[in-house]
């Protein structure tokens, strides 16, 4: 696991059964909790806490970390003391057995999740979403109250507004990641908040209007050689989405691919060994990748860090300032006239009276999304 803070300008991540802080991201890691070495289940300081398997991350702005303890089915946070403390859900009942699982709403320990994967923190830091990922459902918590409920949503089946065709039926089946996005652009609610979440089962990722409480599907990208499965999402400031996939090559099936797209353009791609775990007798591909965009406040600088796993962990630093300079460049010549000749050779169509270029207009959507946050 890896969560790019950008308000705090660091990076945490999951090492073992600990969390550590880079802060400055390319600094040496600090302990935050937990012990490389030996799970378990224990509030307290630092290295006297015990943590197992924490898969989502969100920092407040009071420099609180909150996190989901997976394999304990709770959600618990780190104080800036460093004092580890279970929030929400059921403490276990020794300290070398998992936290009990289930599903309930209620007050703060009363609540009972399973296998609690993402979250995110939304209206200046008073709820918390999270992924309840082995109950396939999305829990809402009011940081005040402690109040844990259950987000209601259902697909909206309008037809497409241009095809006139039906959308086809589906489900939040198993998520992970979750995203919100606020038109207000500073954390606050509002009718046109919209929140993201990996439904990797069903290979899509939906995109829910709290408001109505509807939410429809987004294609992903899918290649004919490849099965992708996304695993992870970021946004950008312009709610373009970053998606991360695992994916078994068909011809081969021996190998692992793992890559990290910005609509058509690849910002990390590998193949590892393919990497098996045992689940109740069957064997699956582990989905060992974990990505999180940071942009320095102070420079603006995009960096993408991903967590892929194979025999060994590592944490991977892509820079994207190099590229994201080039597109602006590129973004600079499409809008100015004078430079118009860069693109002649492209074709084009009539629209009525007026000549377009399908391909430059797409050129022009992906890189107003990639310069907006650049």
């Amino acid at each position: 696991m890896v969560h790019a803070d950008c308000q705090h300008n660091s990076v945490i991540v999951c090492i073992g059964s600990s969390l550590h802080m880079c802060q400055p991201p390319d600094a040496p890691p600090q302990l935050l909790a937990g012990s490389q070495l030996h799970n378990g289940f224990k509030d307290g300081v630092r290295e006297h806490a015990r943590l197992s398997t924490v898969h989502g991350v969100a920092v407040a702005q009071n420099s609180v970390i909150l996190f989901t303890d997976w394999m304990n089915n709770c959600v618990r946070e780190i104080s800036t003391c460093g004092l580890v403390k279970t929030l929400y859900g059921a403490h276990p009942i020794s300290l070398h057995v998992n936290g009990v699982c289930g599903f309930r709403d209620g007050y703060s320990g009363e609540a009972r999740f399973h296998r609690p994967w993402g979250l995110c923190l939304d209206d200046h830091d008073q709820r918390l979403l999270v992924v309840d990922g082995n109950n396939s459902s999305i829990r809402r918590i009011d940081r005040v109250t402690g109040w844990v409920s259950t987000l209601i949503i259902r697909q909206d089946m309008s037809p497409d507004p241009h095809t006139g065709v039906l959308p086809t039926p589906t489900q939040l089946f198993y998520p992970s990641t979750i995203r919100i996005v606020s038109c207000a652009g500073n954390g606050t609610a509002t009718p046109h908040s919209l929140i993201y979440v990996v439904s990797g089962s069903c290979f899509e990722v939906l995109r829910i209007n709290p408001a109505c409480g509807t939410f429809t599907s987004i294609p992903c990208i899918h290649n004919p050689h490849i099965k992708y499965r996304p695993v992870c999402i970021d946004i950008t400031a312009s709610r373009q989405l970053m998606i991360g996939y695992t994916g078994c090559e068909l011809q081969t099936g021996q190998k692992d691919t793992k890559c990290v797209f910005f609509g058509d353009l690849d910002l990390f791609s590998a193949k590892r060994n393919v990497v098996y775990y045992v689940w109740r007798g069957k064997i699956e591909i582990c989905a060992c990748l974990c990505f999180s965009l940071g942009i320095d406040t102070g420079t603006g600088a995009a960096t993408l860090w991903v967590s892929d796993a194979q025999a060994e962990s590592r944490l991977l630093r892509v820079q994207l300032k190099l590229k994201w300079s080039m597109l602006r460049v590129l973004l600079l010549a499409v809008r100015k006239p004078t430079h118009g000749g860069l693109f002649a050779c492209l074709p084009t169509c009539t629209d009525g009276s007026r000549s377009v270029c399908p391909l430059l207009d797409h050129i022009v959507t992906l890189l107003q999304g990639v310069v907006a946050f650049a």
